[in-house]
């Protein structure tokens, strides 16, 4: 018999699994505690995502893009570069994943480790390369200076899952101070 999916069975399976993910994290949520959560038996959820690791993402994908579509708004209200940058950064390495560092180090867990031959379910790093790349291209837009925006974006998302997975141990680092370090770097100290 074909199980009938039903949008409000979905929608309880997605949030049970972004609690718990949020709560417990990636590894200490079982797909038996989403199912309860959501009041459904643990085979409902394969009729909806083929993984615990396709449920994360569609847990994890829409908050992301939210949270980085709100950074994108706060940086494009300020006037310099520098400004522009330090907002980019900040928001990035500390803002995001502290807005929910339960989901963010979910997201490190899950990555850490899946089985290198299976393809992530979204190319969710494809997607924030390229805005982060769109973004730093406004950003950066000062003296003609030739910048390679791809190269900085990959760098600063590897960054990103540092400090997320630092902040998980307690690691916790002067993002600030780094940030205008960063600043400094491609900008020049003298634009302070």
């Amino acid at each position: 018999m074909v199980q009938v999916k039903k949008k409000e069975i979905r929608q309880a399976i997605v949030d049970s699994a972004f609690d718990l993910f949020s709560e417990r994290g990636y590894h200490r949520t079982t797909l038996q505690d989403i199912a309860e959560f959501a009041g459904v038996g643990v085979s409902s959820l394969y009729s909806y995502f083929p993984s615990k690791l396709h449920l994360l993402y569609a847990v994890f994908e829409p908050w992301y893009k939210d949270e980085f579509t709100e950074l994108e708004k706060r940086v494009m209200r300020l006037k310099s570069p520098r400004d522009r940058l330090r907002a980019v950064l900040l928001g990035l390495w500390r803002d995001i994943p502290i807005a929910n560092i339960g989901l963010t180090n979910s997201h490190m867990e899950a990555l850490s480790s899946a089985d290198p031959k299976e393809r992530k379910p979204v190319p969710l790093l494809k997607w924030g390369e390229e805005r982060l790349t769109k973004l730093l291209s406004e950003a950066l837009a000062v003296d003609g200076r030739r910048v390679d925006h791809d190269a900085l974006s990959t760098l600063f998302l590897m960054a990103y899952d540092g400090f997320v997975i630092n902040r998980r141990l307690n690691d916790l680092r002067d993002i600030e101070r780094l940030s205008d370090a960063m600043c400094d770097v491609l900008l020049g100290a003298e634009a302070r």
